[in-house]
């Protein structure tokens, strides 16, 4: 399941979690609902035309996503969250720093 509603197709990019915790600040959040909308801040200006709306599980991880968090913090996380095997989990929270490490390169 994506956990990012998406139009455009994301590379396979990588980013290290500490830089990725770190971008956090160049997007905009806004709670619509039960969901979570993130818009990309891009030369001080919100790209409205960028919008992503997260899942509950993209949202757990975006909410979790703190200094000093860990790949296996955050997959432990999600397994009790969710009640998911460790695998998925893992799977899981690596495509989404992966497509948030692509957002914060476009």
């Amino acid at each position: 399941m994506p956990f990012l509603f998406l139009a455009n197709t994301f590379k396979k990019d990588r980013m290290d979690i500490d830089s990725i915790i770190s971008s956090k600040s160049f997007f905009a959040t806004k709670k619509v609902g039960d969901d979570l909308v993130l818009v990309p801040i891009k030369n001080s200006v919100a790209e409205m035309d960028e919008m992503f709306t997260l899942n509950d599980v993209g949202r757990f991880i975006w909410e979790n996503l703190v200094p000093g968090a860990t790949i296996q913090v955050l997959s432990n996380a999600i397994v009790n969250e969710f009640d998911i095997d460790s695998k998925t989990a893992e799977n899981d929270l690596n495509e989404f720093l992966s497509q948030l490490a692509v957002m914060n390169n476009d």
